[in-house]
């Protein structure tokens, strides 16, 4: 509690748990972040999120494993739901930027190539991308560094099993 005496309030504080405290500083971390890729998308008349559909394509064709890129992967590796990866890929299908076609191996799946025109933005979104992270881990040790990607990890792996 703390109590202004000149104005004649009083205003109360409510401690947090470190467990509270950490759930709302990913939260707001996560919000800046979406805001941040939202905005610099915007540039390149995409969204954060198409932009980083893109940038994971990208990085998963060049891997050179010849192995599909299934709608489902994508679900997975941004943790979204089925539904909603859907409309933005339909998005994404609608101005060239990807394909989607029937899995050669599971004809319960589709599919997810980039286009030639989606390949055109990956030069500026991974240096986006690259200048974001740069700038994010500024001042943080290696070490450091190592906790933070293992404290992700861990919580993104908890989160899932819920």
């Amino acid at each position: 509690m703390f109590v202004d005496e000149q104005k004649n309030y009083v205003i109360i504080i409510r401690m947090r748990t470190k467990k509270e405290a950490i759930g709302r500083l990913l939260k707001v971390a996560s919000n800046q972040m979406s805001r941040e890729f939202d905005n610099f998308a915007a540039q390149l008349d995409l969204t954060g999120q198409q932009m980083s559909i893109l940038d994971f394509l990208g990085n998963q064709s060049e891997e050179g494993s010849g192995k599909e890129i299934s709608q489902t992967m994508i679900e997975l590796e941004f943790n979204i739901r089925r539904s909603t990866t859907t409309e933005i890929l339909q998005r994404m299908e609608k101005r060239l930027l990807i394909n989607r076609r029937t899995s050669l191996t599971d004809a319960r799946q589709k599919s997810v190539e980039l286009t030639e025109e989606g390949k055109r933005y990956l030069p500026e979104i991974r240096a986006y991308i690259q200048a974001h992270n740069k700038k994010a881990l500024t001042g943080l040790s290696t070490e450091e560094i190592a906790a933070v990607e293992k404290f992700l990890n861990n919580f993104s792996v908890q989160e899932g099993r819920e």
